[in-house]
């Protein structure tokens, strides 16, 4: 957690003039945690064996919402705020995780995807936070939001039609449905083995 020791999230770091010092940024993101899901260990042990491709950790699965960066200790109580809003009037709900893809779906690949049905309010909620985040200084992604799990990134190119070929046999399946209850703040840490996130603020939808 990027706040003190032994202080909520939501006060964060900031006590008015008096602090002459803060934390530095942390690299944030808002999503959804989806993990665990064990009808893709299959699937992600098949991209492990695969040269060329970084698969995500099983226990890290997750759809982003809003992507933050570098952020200041001092902005999370206004971006939890903006998360409550953003959440306002939505209900816990499921999602079904089903099908296969990559990204680009034309020329070089680079991601390689499970799709969602049912994320609708994933989108609600990504446009909401859009708008409420802009103020904060954090630009709207200029692209349409797409609900998906990344399951590895394609480092070489030479792995581009391997990738390729295993999503599209994966691209009938379904893996199962999945709950959603909350939405998160994350804080990732960029480590040799690969990124470690953190919670460091949890706003619930509707019961």
């Amino acid at each position: 957690m990027s706040s003190s020791q032994g202080r909520p999230p939501s006060e964060a770091l900031y006590a008015g003039p008096a602090v002459l010092w803060s934390m530095p940024p942390f690299r944030a993101f808002i999503a959804v945690d989806l993990a665990p899901l064990p009808a893709l260990d299959a699937f992600l042990r098949e991209l492990a064996s695969m040269k060329g491709l970084k698969p995500v950790d099983p226990a890290n699965l997750h759809v982003t919402l809003k992507f933050l960066g570098d952020t200041d200790d001092s902005l999370i109580p206004r971006i939890e705020s903006a998360m409550r809003s953003s959440c306002e009037g939505v209900p816990s709900f499921e999602v079904e995780v089903m099908g296969s893809g990559v990204f680009p779906p034309k020329g070089s690949a680079r991601v390689v995807w499970v799709g969602l049905k049912g994320a609708e309010p994933l989108a609600t909620i990504a446009s909401r936070l859009e708008r409420s985040l802009e103020p904060l200084g954090f630009a709207p992604e200029g692209r349409a939001f797409r609900p998906h799990l990344t399951l590895a990134r394609v480092k070489d190119p030479s792995a581009s039609s391997r990738a390729r070929d295993l999503a599209a046999s994966y691209e009938p399946a379904r893996f199962g449905a999945k709950g959603v209850s909350e939405v998160q703040l994350k804080k990732s840490v960029l480590r040799p083995q690969g990124p470690e996130y953190s919670t460091v603020v949890s706003v619930p939808l509707m019961a």
